[in-house]
């Protein structure tokens, strides 16, 4: 993995709202963070899919020619900020995983005007927070671009130890993974810590997992530990 592209979106930004309107994970409603940053869509929840659609599609126009401006300088500083990060991250990563190299693949970041962050793992793409402080952009593009290499690690190497995970199981253990090994001394030279913050239902778990990570010589040995962790969660 090298060489991450920055785009815009609009059309992928209109379908997520699609997808997030009735959506809530470790205890956050994605909807509502929706509504949150654009109150003008709540009253899509009333309408029809082709009238939705439509409202949607219009808002999303509105916003994307009045915020131009804003919305390129916004994502310049992030694509300039990156790749000073990218090439230490990426080697950083793949050293904890034992020398197991980021699945290929174009890989882009899209910017968004929607706080959900989605990732899609074959398309090696994923959205980001557009308005997000700089700090917590990178924060961001590091966290997404670890699932990748996670979900392609336990793929190749954990399936038969992952196989009794339930989907929102695995959910858990990556997004928990994430958090302590984003939070961990080593990435402090490209992460600000005070953005690493797990989700709300994710919070009785870290310490569990701060220890497994302490006591892991590398990232399969607390993968495994997670998954007993997990496994165990009720």
């Amino acid at each position: 993995m090298k060489n991450l592209r920055f785009y815009f979106n609009k059309k992928l930004d209109a379908l997520m709202v699609e997808e997030f309107l009735k959506v809530s994970g470790g205890g956050i409603d994605f909807g509502q963070n929706i509504f949150k940053i654009h109150p003008q869509l709540k009253s899509v929840k009333l309408l029809n899919f082709q009238q939705r659609k439509k409202t949607i599609n219009a808002y999303f126009n509105n916003y994307y020619r009045t915020h131009k401006a804003v919305m390129r300088c916004r994502i310049k500083n992030i694509r300039d900020a990156w790749p000073k990060h990218e090439r230490e991250f990426v080697a950083i990563t793949e050293d904890f995983f034992g020398s197991f190299r980021f699945p290929r693949g174009k890989y882009i970041a899209y910017a968004s005007i929607l706080n959900c962050n989605p990732r899609f793992l074959d398309l090696k793409t994923f959205q980001f927070f557009y308005e997000k402080p700089l700090a917590d952009a990178i924060y961001t593009i590091a966290h997404e671009l670890l699932h990748f290499i996670f979900y392609d690690f336990i793929e190749k190497k954990l399936k038969k130890e992952v196989k009794h995970l339930s989907e929102d199981q695995l959910w858990d253990l990556s997004e928990i993974f994430n958090v302590v090994v984003l939070g961990s001394p080593r990435y402090c030279r490209i992460i600000n810590q005070k953005f690493v913050i797990p989700y709300p239902d994710h919070r009785r778990y870290i310490s569990q997992f701060e220890k497994a990570y302490k006591n892991s010589k590398n990232a399969k040995e607390f993968i495994r530990r997670g998954i007993t962790i997990i496994s165990a969660k009720k």
